[in-house]
């Protein structure tokens, strides 16, 4: 046995040229598949759908032979079709007994896109496949469901042998079940469709519904006819089909003798009622205007077209198209034929028959035997009623008293109506019944457009005649650009109330109008002088949402437009939108420079006795910027950037430019000390005193306590306790150092901050996100007054929007809004210096005990919390405290139920012993993390018992023992440090630790990385090592998932990516 390869050179083998690119054509048109390929000794086989078709591939040592199942034949376009499918499989067949001779003959195998391009491309040096096709044309008596009588009827053929057109070989059943791709065919398979109602049209002819007792339309009502009469097919699409098939190439000839052409006419002809005098009798004849001798049969339901025959029996000559569809009441006129008036008659006739023969169609003596009287002309009348801002037009025919209406005639002028007005036909509306126009209420915008421009070409228009009740205004464009000036005037402390003034040619232009104009999505804006300008500008649409949003930036029921300073997205926007008043175009001219890098870079005072690194330059630089326009930012680098010095470097500067001026620097109590000490460090001319203490404790007031120091430091505690003491020194300069403390803008330590009212307040923090948006508000409310508006207002165009429905836009303006009030630089970027900092999650299994007594608790609080998320906001303390009872008993088994997993040990705990061996014996030092005390006392323990000598730090510790606690562990004399995560997470530089164990995942990503950078910062010249402790298969697995979402919102705000959100279908997660 061996393989043989079909390639596509087999089919050029075994098919004719013909039934090879019908082929060809069918496997580019139809899905082909190879369902099933077999082998066997004598012979090999394969089964190939070809679209709905099943082909038999057999190949035997003799021949390869193809069945096709839709009619048997071997060898035909399908099996064409198979052949190709198998070559391009390119599996072998085993042919046992078939030798090389026995196979047809190959041409050399072809390459795969050689193959794709053959079947995609006509082979220019073979002749045309197409087979020609014809259309007889033949008059014809009815068949079942034709109209009565006799009309033109159509069928195909095909060219014969003999050169003439024959009728075998084709039918209108094969045309239409045809998958063709050529255009002759579709074009007739596009005829037998409408014949056969396929496109369900709904304009049937009368006299087909009249004429045939048994005539429906539908798939399988056909009979298999051989002709079409074509007065039985729906006259919309026929015209064009006819036309369509030849264009294509279709032969139109007539079925008689010689099959003489059928031409096909340009011009369009119109139906007409011919009144003719003949031999004193009138005759009435529904025709179509054209040459003597010559007769006409309808082409279409109702007619729109019309074949006009010779002869007798009548021949089909040629096709000639109608300007507009015959009428019902024509198509039965000529159905009935010829009506012969006696001459007593014609009296009778003409008065009580011809004016209502009008509505048939256009009256015409074709032979001006017959004086068609004139008929009554009607006016079309338009009344227009005009009010400030709208039109209403009102149409109606009016006849001469006793005269009878021209359906004809208002139906042209109707039409000529229409056509006059141009792409303002939708002012009409659709044509009534009654045959005329619909009242219409124009609105704003459709009557700037009818004033201007349809009713001034409506007065051309004859017949048309036009009535005002009262004055109607003849509307002008302007033809300058309006102009934009934009006024603030101070409304308040840092806001400002706006005054938007537009003229148009020097004609003011009311505010408010343009506004509601702008607001209701108005084109057009109208003058009182009639002047019109269009609202497409796109400073309209700028102007209109900047003023939307400076009015839900306050709540202010007087309705005006104020913006705060701090808004210089928005001041920008209007400076580009207008002209600026000189004093705010220079202020928001030199504020664009905090959107770039346009700020100078200054050098600290000689009297900072510190070198600062070149992005501690720049945000020296950029807080002197603010600070000396009366503004504020928050300054939120990376922690262990060197904050510090930066803020004290421009107190200093400060100090400098203001010698009579106080600074206040608000921070933790455990780091109230260290800001001391860091300006005695690097401002010693910077007069310093620390408020540790209430005035009630201590006796004393502030302003008496400070004497004549210019920088104080104080704690958030009493900042708000003695907060009004605090809010009447009147400082110049606010610092908020690790402001996340009061990031609840409800809080009482927030309102004593925003109360005191300085000039300028620096927000300062590593982590201004932590959970959600909604923390980044409170913090520019302090920095940034008024940059985002009130609560709600952040709340419904930011924080929902984001962290709900991930509004990618809103989010880019977030980021655009808070940009030049914000400095972040993140280490990897101004530091490369520093170590590498390495994370490691370890997955601790819990021991058997312990992890079903945990499983028993989770389903316990499971159920509870089912019933609880219905209401997250109402029970969200219950939720919290269920969910900690659960990541609690992932600890230790003694967190739970100690009768339930008795004398079994904690598997984190046996973990971190391991690593503090480790870590200690290879003289590293290590810093270990857990926000539960109790927990930590326990992992404290385990250092107890393993000799390993620690420091331990928490919320109990004092500041003294702070202090030695942390020169002990930097100076290595304790290789260890326990540290609660709330206590220890900000205000100690840790360098001397290159190990960081965190113990349990907490809700607040940046809370572990606060913690991490204790050691991960300036000064730090050891790689860190992180771990990360988790206990598989509990909550906290599902804690760190929910972590990192957080963490993506903090860079998503931050630094940019897109917004995701967070809420209770997470917390859901959690127990799933």
């Amino acid at each position: 046995m061996r393989n043989i390869h079909l390639t596509e050179d087999h089919v050029d083998a075994l098919f004719t040229r013909e039934g090879a690119d019908d082929g060809r054509a069918l496997i580019s048109r139809v899905p082909v598949r190879v369902l099933r390929a077999e082998t066997g000794r004598d012979f090999s086989g394969a089964l190939v759908s070809v679209g709905a078709l099943t082909i038999e591939v057999e190949m035997t040592a003799r021949d390869i032979e193809t069945w096709c199942s839709h009619d048997g034949q071997a060898r035909c376009a399908h099996g064409a079709a198979a052949i190709i499918a198998l070559a391009d499989d390119e599996q072998p067949f085993g042919i046992g007994a078939v030798g090389r001779s026995d196979v047809p003959a190959a041409r050399p195998t072809s390459e795969p896109w050689e193959r794709t391009l053959r079947r995609l491309l006509p082979d220019d040096e073979s002749p045309a496949t197409t087979r020609e096709l014809a259309l007889l044309f033949s008059i014809r008596e009815s068949g079942a469901g034709d109209p009565p009588g006799s009309g033109v009827a159509i069928r195909p053929a095909v060219r014969g042998s003999g050169g003439g057109w024959v009728r075998t070989g084709v039918s209108w059943r094969a045309l239409a079940d045809a998958d063709d791709a050529d255009p002759c065919r579709r074009a007739l398979a596009d005829i037998a469709a409408l014949h056969d109602g396929r496109h369900a049209f709904a304009d049937v002819g009368e006299r087909i519904r009249r004429g045939s007792r048994s005539a429906t339309f539908g798939a399988g009502d056909w009979g298999s006819p051989e002709w079409i009469r074509l007065d039985a097919v729906p006259s919309r699409g026929l015209w064009s089909a006819l036309v369509a098939a030849h264009d294509a190439g279709v032969e139109f000839v007539a079925d008689d003798t010689g099959q003489p052409t059928v031409e096909v006419g340009d011009a369009s002809a119109e139906a007409i009622v011919d009144l003719r005098d003949v031999s004193g009798r009138l005759r009435v004849e529904a025709t179509v205007a054209g040459p003597p001798g010559e007769g006409i049969r309808p082409i279409g339901a109702p007619t729109s077209a019309v074949a006009r025959t010779h002869g007798s029996p009548p021949r089909v000559r040629a096709l000639v198209p109608l300007a507009r569809p015959a009428t019902r009441e024509w198509d039965a006129l000529f159905a009935t034929g010829r009506l012969s008036i006696p001459a007593g008659s014609v009296d009778d006739f003409r008065d009580g028959y011809l004016p209502r023969l009008r509505d048939v169609g256009p009256l015409v003596s074709t032979d001006e035997s017959f004086e068609v009287p004139p008929a009554a002309r009607g006016d079309l009348v338009l009344a227009i009623r005009h009010t400030a801002k709208t039109v209403r037009v009102h149409w109606e025919w009016e006849y001469p008293p006793g005269e009878r209406r021209d359906r004809a005639a208002e139906r042209v002028l109707l039409s000529d109506v229409e056509t006059t007005v141009g792409r303002f036909r939708h002012l009409l509306g659709r044509r009534a019944a009654d045959g005329v126009f619909p009242t219409r209420d124009l609105d704003p915008d459709e009557t700037v457009e009818f004033l201007a421009h349809a009713l001034p070409a409506l007065r051309g228009v004859e017949g048309v005649r036009i009535e005002t009740h009262n004055d109607v205004p003849e509307l002008t464009f302007a033809t300058e650009d309006p102009v934009i000036e934009i006024g603030a005037e101070p409304s308040g402390e840092d806001w400002f109330e706006l005054n938007v003034v537009v003229t148009i040619q020097g004609e003011p232009v009311s505010s408010a109008a343009l506004l509601t104009a702008l607001s209701h999505g108005r084109t057009y804006f109208r003058l009182l002088s009639g002047t019109v300008f269009p609202l497409t500008d796109p400073r309209f649409t700028r102007l209109r949402d900047v003023l939307a949003e400076a009015k839900s930036l306050r709540d202010d029921p007087s309705g005006s437009f104020a913006l705060p300073r701090f808004q210089l997205d928005l001041w920008q926007e209007l400076a580009e939108i207008g002209v600026l008043e000189a004093q705010h175009a220079a202020w928001v001219e030199a504020m664009s420079a905090l959107d770039g890098t346009g700020i100078e870079r200054r050098d600290p005072p000689a009297s900072v006795s510190a070198t600062l690194r070149e992005y501690q330059r720049d945000g020296f630089s950029w807080l002197d910027f603010l600070r000396r326009n009366r503004l504020g930012g928050v300054l939120a680098d990376d922690m262990g950037l060197g904050k510090t010095v930066q803020l004290l470097a421009a107190l200093e500067q400060a100090r400098l430019d203001e010698p009579a001026a106080r600074f206040l620097v608000v921070a933790p109590t455990s780091v109230v000390g260290h800001w001391a000490a860091e300006a005695a460090r690097f401002v010693p001319d910077l007069a310093t005193y620390a408020i540790r203490e209430t005035s009630r404790k201590r006796g004393v007031a502030v302003e008496d306590a400070i004497g004549d120091a210019t920088l104080v430091v104080t704690s958030y505690a009493i900042l708000r306790l003695d907060a009004d003491e605090f809010r009447n020194m009147g400082f110049r300069v606010l610092v908020l150092d690790e402001a996340q403390n009061v990031k609840n803008p409800s809080s009482r330590g927030h309102a004593a901050a925003r109360m005191l009212g300085a000039p300028s307040t620096f927000v300062v923090t590593g982590t201004p996100l932590e959970n959600n948006l909604m923390e980044l508000f409170a913090l520019t409310t302090l920095a940034a007054p008024g940059l985002f508006g009130t609560r709600t207002h952040f709340r419904e165009h930011f924080s929902r929007a984001i962290e709900k429905y991930g509004d990618a836009g809103r989010l880019e303006r977030l980021r655009a809004r808070i940009r030049p009030f914000l400095l972040r630089r993140r280490k990897e970027e101004v530091a490369p210096e520093l170590p590498a900092k390495t994370e490691q999650v370890l997955e601790v299994p819990l021991h058997g005990a312990h992890q079903r007594a945990y499983e028993r608790r989770f389903r316990r609080e499971q159920q509870k919390l089912l019933g609880l998320l219905d209401d997250v906001k109402k029970n969200q303390i219950q939720i919290l405290a269920s969910l900690t009872r659960l990541r609690r008993e992932a600890l230790d088994p003694s967190f739970g139920d100690a009768a339930e997993a008795p004398n079994v040990r904690s598997a984190k705990l046996e973990a971190l012993g391991d690593l503090l061996d480790e870590i200690v014996a290879d003289g590293h030092r290590a810093l270990v993390f857990s926000q539960f005390t109790d927990f930590l006392g326990l992992a404290a323990g385990v250092a107890d018992r393993r000799g390993v000598r620690y420091s331990y730090l928490d919320g109990r510790t004092g500041a003294a023992q702070r202090t030695r606690m942390v020169e002990r562990f930097q100076t290595g004399e304790d290789p260890a440090f326990f540290i609660s995560l709330k206590a220890g997470g900000t205000g100690l530089t840790l360098t001397g630790a290159d190990y960081c164990i965190l113990l349990d995942p907490w809700w607040n990503p940046a809370a572990e990385e606060q913690a991490i950078d204790r050691t991960h910062r300036i000064g730090q010249d050891k790689p860190i090592m992180v771990y990360r402790i988790i206990a598989a298969g509990t909550i906290e697995e599902k804690v760190r998932d929910l972590q990192l979402k957080k963490r993506r919102l903090f860079h998503d705000v931050l630094d940019g990516a897109g917004a995701p959100s967070f809420d209770v279908d997470d917390y859901r997660s959690l127990i799933a």
